[in-house]
């Protein structure tokens, strides 16, 4: 079951379990004589309290663990950005370094270190001139060719879509015995 199912059930149970609660505590509030059984009333409004109790702790849990799955995605999301940004830089650092050293460059290599820096870019060109070598390299692009980025999911969208099992079955079920039964006919 996924986490957000999960949620939405617990949700639901929580309000049918607060209307059967509050039914039971009007009946015991009104003194419309000895139609019903008190004591069983009673009883009952515990059982749905302790069941009210049980699906709460489980609700908080659930979402404990979705916001715990959402900041983890907005993590790795944050992780791969700045691993790609490092990727970049090193990739200019290498390109600064072949110009300077005289060896030839693709020229959207160039253009990719002018556009992250015009000064880096004329540094490594007046290095090539002084190195004034005879045998230049020449080198591949160090950039593929970039298709369509891939968008991430949404981090609330990925922690909705986590499997977790069925956290509420372990939730003993009191209100199994409806309200309107607890009266004599």
């Amino acid at each position: 079951m996924k986490l957000g199912e999960v949620r939405k059930i617990a949700s639901v149970h929580l309000q049918s379990l607060s209307q059967q609660k509050n039914q039971l505590e009007n009946m015991l509030k009104q003194d419309t004589g000895g139609n019903f059984d008190r004591v069983e009333i009673s009883r009952e409004l515990k059982a749905i309290n302790e069941e009210y109790q049980q699906t709460q702790g489980v609700m908080d849990e659930m979402d404990q663990m979705y916001g715990a799955i959402a900041n983890a995605e907005v993590a790795r999301q944050q992780s791969e950005a700045l691993t790609e940004a490092a990727e970049d830089l090193l990739k200019i650092l290498e390109t600064f370094r072949r110009i300077s050293k005289g060896d030839k460059v693709p020229p959207q290599d160039e253009k990719r270190l002018m556009e992250y820096s015009d000064k880096l870019y004329l540094t490594a060109k007046n290095m090539a001139l002084i190195a004034d070598r005879t045998k230049r390299k020449e080198h591949d692009s160090l950039w593929e060719e970039e298709g369509p980025e891939e968008e991430s999911p949404a981090p609330m969208e990925v922690a909705a879509e986590t499997e977790v099992g069925d956290p509420l079955a372990a939730i003993d079920h009191a209100s199994a015995t409806s309200a309107t039964s607890t009266t004599k006919e």
